[in-house]
């Protein structure tokens, strides 16, 4: 496949390692970027916690490319609805002529959406992960993403299982 190239915020990042397909991304897109905050957020910040480790050493080895933002004033125009990391996330996306933003968060989709940014979830990108043949389990995927706190509507979640 490898032929979108994606900026990532830290939920979808942190929800593909619990679902053991973080590492499979490198294959799915061409370039994966993510901004300093998300980067911040996860791997400073969060040191020690779920994630960290293994997006520190996905940008160490190249395949996760950490990128600034450079249009700061846009950033802080979408402080006031978003979070910094889905902001940047956005804004990076337009930047560099990305394909899409990895975003699993409504609002800051729908922003994207509203700036012409496309957007994949965590979930769009397991449909993607299976159609590339990669072996997943979606139903067991999807629930320990609900069981670690993913927010997944019952009716979502219906509607997942029967795609």
């Amino acid at each position: 496949m490898k032929v979108f190239r994606v900026a990532a915020d830290s939920s979808c990042l942190i929800g593909l390692v619990h679902i053991r397909l973080f590492e499979s991304i490198k294959d799915l897109f061409a370039e994966i970027y993510i901004p300093s905050a998300v980067y911040n957020e996860v791997v400073v910040q969060g040191k020690g916690k779920f994630g960290a480790d293994e997006i520190e050493a996905a940008v160490k080895a190249g395949w996760l490319m950490k990128t600034p933002v450079q249009d700061t004033l846009a950033v802080e125009a979408l402080l006031t609805t978003l979070s910094r990391g889905e902001t940047e996330v956005i804004i990076l996306a337009t930047e560099l002529g990305l394909d899409y933003a990895l975003i699993d968060e409504n609002t800051a989709r729908n922003m994207a959406n509203h700036m012409h940014v496309n957007t994949i979830g965590t979930l769009g990108i397991i449909d993607i992960a299976i159609a590339a043949g990669i072996a997943i389990d979606k139903k067991a995927s999807v629930d320990h993403l609900r069981q670690v706190g993913f927010r997944i509507s019952e009716k979502l979640y219906q509607k997942i299982l029967k795609s």
